[in-house]
């Protein structure tokens, strides 16, 4: 569990961040009336890379597998993504989200296909997404101190550090597991790889000269 510390900077109410939340809660509250919803929309890579059910890139991302999928998902687009709203912009935000979560998708379905040789799983959660947010992040608070709460303590730590071990972790299970052992680990590195591209090249144009909150 991450808690930022005395640095939150939230100048405008974050309007899209809660949004998201709450259009995923309200999603996740429409599969428990009817789990057909996941069989229709969740992502199968084998069918994207085909060309087949490409609305499936946006929709798996409102899709959540249990109760704790959700939490821990909009859990961290809680703590990251009201920041980064206020510096993108509530436009720029959504369609940032938006392109680290299909990128995320399109990533993931070609790795399970062409290098991992499935692709018939289904793959469905907002973490493509919240990974493009944890490391715009870091990119653009990359000295905030964090707090790390795990089973071995509270670890304080830069936004950047975390940011860039956690992406390692995920890289590393990415190629020890592939598409398979139940969590999407390809897809989360493809979110933190869209992530960083976009928010180094906003910071070059877009947010080029401006004066970044500490």
């Amino acid at each position: 569990m991450v808690i930022m510390e005395e640095y939150e900077y939230v100048p405008k109410t974050p309007w899209i961040t809660y949004m998201l939340i709450v259009l995923n809660a309200l999603v996740f509250l429409a599969e428990l009336a009817d789990p057909q919803i996941i069989f229709e929309y969740s992502l199968v890579p084998i069918l994207v890379v085909q060309g087949h059910d490409l609305h499936t890139l946006i929709t798996h991302m409102f899709l959540h597998a249990d109760i704790l999928h959700i939490f821990m998902n909009m859990y961290a687009l809680w703590v990251f993504g009201d920041d980064c709203e206020n510096i993108f912009g509530r436009i720029t935000f959504l369609t940032f989200y938006l392109v680290c979560g299909v990128f995320a998708g399109i990533f993931h379905s070609y790795l399970s296909v062409f290098v991992f040789g499935g692709g018939d799983i289904p793959c469905l959660g907002a973490s493509g997404a919240i990974f493009g947010v944890i490391a715009a992040y870091a990119f653009l608070f990359p000295r905030r101190p964090l707090r790390i709460w795990s089973y071995y303590g509270v670890f304080r730590v830069r936004a950047l550090h975390f940011a860039l071990f956690y992406a390692l972790i995920e890289t590393l299970y990415a190629i020890m597991l592939g598409p398979y052992g139940g969590v999407a680990h390809t897809a989360h590195v493809g979110g933190f790889i869209a992530g960083t591209m976009t928010t180094l090249m906003l910071k070059l144009t877009v947010l080029r000269g401006e004066k970044l909150p500490p």
